[in-house]
């Protein structure tokens, strides 16, 4: 039984390890203000106040339509990563998009279905 576990436990690690790499190489590193790292611990509720907050200081300009994006609820941002990065956790699995994305800025829309 405690092989079972240490399988289970095994496949779950490397499952989880599988997904971070991969959602990790869609997001491009373009040698700017957007990607660098620094540690981050945010935990606000609307996109509008997470986005002030990863771009608060950095050079790094987060560029979106507040009328339709500030009040979307978005994910809490735990860790040491690129401020790419950590917009990309903070909209996974919500209405938002990044759009374009240069060195010193980062596009962020509301998918087109849900637009007013």
């Amino acid at each position: 039984m405690r092989y079972v576990w240490l399988v289970v436990v095994g496949v779950v690690l490397s499952g989880c390890s599988l997904f971070h790499a991969s959602s990790e190489s869609q997001i491009p590193d373009l040698s700017g203000a957007c990607d660098k790292v620094a540690q981050y611990n945010i935990d606000f509720v609307r996109f509008d106040e997470t986005a002030q907050q990863l771009a608060h200081a950095t050079g790094c300009f987060v560029e979106t339509d507040l009328s339709e994006t500030a009040a979307v609820a978005v994910n809490p941002v735990r860790g040491r990563m690129s401020i790419r990065q950590a917009l990309a956790m903070a909209i996974a699995n919500t209405p938002l998009k990044i759009v374009k994305q240069e060195p010193n800025l980062i596009s962020v829309s509301l998918l087109p279905a849900l637009k007013k």
